[in-house]
This record gives structure tokens, C-alpha cells and sequence, in this order.
């Protein structure tokens, strides 16, 4: 399996971190194994070009499976949930926080933790896409017309409320910030404040701090073991290691330690055991 990566063109990349294409043989049925999806905070759009459908699994704890069409709308989401990747080729979209913002015909915190076909969001004809992608023949090809997609839908080039943006980069930047921090700065109630950044990033603050948090601490391992738990939560921002273990099983199900051992090829994706 191979993952290509492509940064958009200037115009998109205030709303775009990336856009990814997974090609590669198709797993086996004694190789499918579950894998979590880690919540990032942020938007996603994924295309199946293997066959026109997606499956996946609310919960990680059981397997009530739920199957959707080959092209999917992820909405920012504050907990995880699990795929049977069986696809030999995957296309996405890697928004930023609040990047799906500009795009979308309703406020976002309407898709916070749900996963839509494209079409219930941008109308019956984004339903083509996945069939123009199956006929391009290069990942670039396949990738520029992905951008050819969000540009017709780009209802005009808006930025987020500026308080909306002060606080994702004070969050991102130093995760012991928390809220009452950033209200100090920004000039407005904390319900004024919870409203508009919901509805532009799909989440509350509190929630995208808690997960961007996690990120970040994820995002830190270091490859080898020997990790100091006790001071990798305070340089978090997490009250101390029990605060960090809880977290971590709230966003994985799993413990840091478990975590750290498991080897993660795609990012976010969390191999689940049998």
C-alpha cells in the first residue's frame, strides 16, 4: 500500500491541509481488521474508488455496521468510530479546522459527529465525482479535479470570525491555553463566543480543545519507549497522568502505552485487535 499526498493550490490551502490518495492491493478477508478512526476536530471527504460503498461502525465497542455510498462527508467529530478497510483505492480531503466552513450549506456544528453521502451536502450531481475520479488515470489528475470540485463549491472566499481563528491558533500553538484564556483575549461572552465558533468549526470550544490536545499529544511520541508519562501530560496540559490515560480512552479506547506500541501507517487510523 502506497499514500500520496498533494497540497492544493494557493486559493484553497486557508481551507485545505491536504488531499491523500491510498492505493495499493486489496486486503484479504483474513487481513481485514477494524480500525478506529481518531476524532481530529476536523472535516473530511473520502471516496472509495474500489467499489461504491463505505462501510463503517458508529462504535467501537460492537459491530452494528452501517454502509453509505462510495463518497462520504465526514463531519468534524469529538469521539471515534471504525472502518473494514477492504478498498485498494482511497481519495480524500483533509480540511483544516474550521476549513470546511466556506463550503458548506449549513452551519457546521450540523455535521459534528456524522458521516453524510457527498450529495446530501453539495446536491445530486456531486454524485458524478466518484465516477470522474475512477476515470482519471494519475493521482495528479485525480487530485486536480478534486480541487476543480471544491472551487465550484466555494460559496465565496469568507474568513472564519476572528475570534474563531484567534482561538484555534492559541489552542494549536500552546494546549495548556484553555478557554477562559482565550475569552480573556477575544472580547466577547463566552455564549457569544461557543455560538459562532460551533458553527464554523462543528464543534465546541471545549470539545475541539480536548481533541486538538490529544492530537498534539500524539503528534509528540517520540518512536522508541521510554516515555515519561508523568511529564508528557503536564507539558500537555493534562492535570496529571490519570488525566491523560482518561483522555486517551475517551479518543482510542485505548491506553497511552497501547498507543505508543501500536504501529500506525495511516495517520489517524488505529489498527483495532481481533
Amino acid at each position: 500500500m502506497s499514500i500520496l499526498k498533494y497540497q492544493p493550490r494557493l486559493l484553497l490551502r486557508d481551507f485545505i491541509e491536504l488531499f491523500w490518495y491510498r492505493c495499493g492491493e486489496t486486503p484479504t478477508t483474513a487481513d481485514e481488521t477494524k480500525e478506529a478512526i481518531l476524532p481530529d476536530g476536523c472535516a473530511h471527504l473520502v471516496i472509495n474508488l474500489s467499489e461504491n460503498a463505505v462501510r463503517l461502525f458508529e462504535r467501537l465497542d460492537n459491530d452494528e455496521v452501517t454502509t453509505l455510498s462510495g463518497s462520504v462527508f465526514c463531519g468534524p467529530r469529538s469521539s471515534p468510530y471504525a472502518i473494514l478497510p477492504a478498498a485498494s483505492a482511497v481519495i480524500g480531503i483533509l480540511f483544516r479546522p474550521g476549513g470546511a466552513f466556506p463550503f458548506l450549506p449549513m452551519p457546521a456544528e450540523e455535521l459534528r459527529n456524522i458521516q453524510l453521502p457527498v450529495e446530501h451536502i453539495f446536491g445530486m450531481r456531486a454524485g458524478e465525482l466518484r465516477d470522474r475520479l475512477i476515470a482519471e488515470k494519475t493521482a495528479r489528475r485525480k487530485f486536480v479535479l478534486l480541487e476543480m470540485f471544491l472551487l465550484r463549491h466555494l460559496r465565496q472566499p469568507s474568513s472564519l470570525h476572528r475570534a474563531v481563528s484567534y482561538a484555534i491558533r492559541a489552542f494549536e500553538t500552546d494546549p495548556t491555553q484553555n478557554i477562559t484564556d482565550v475569552l480573556m483575549k477575544i472580547g466577547l461572552s463566552e455564549r457569544r463566543f461557543s455560538r459562532v465558533f460551533s458553527e464554523q468549526v462543528g464543534l465546541t470550544p471545549k470539545q475541539f480543545h480536548r481533541v486538538r490536545r490529544f492530537q498534539k499529544t500524539i503528534s509528540s511520541f517520540p518512536l522508541g519507549d521510554g516515555v515519561d508519562w508523568a511529564e508528557t501530560a503536564l507539558n500537555a496540559g493534562y492535570y496529571d497522568q490519570a488525566h491523560l490515560i482518561h483522555e486517551f480512552r475517551t479518543f482510542s479506547f485505548v491506553t497511552p502505552g497501547t498507543f505508543l506500541a501500536t504501529r500506525i501507517v495511516q495517520r489517524n487510523h488505529l489498527p483495532l485487535p481481533a
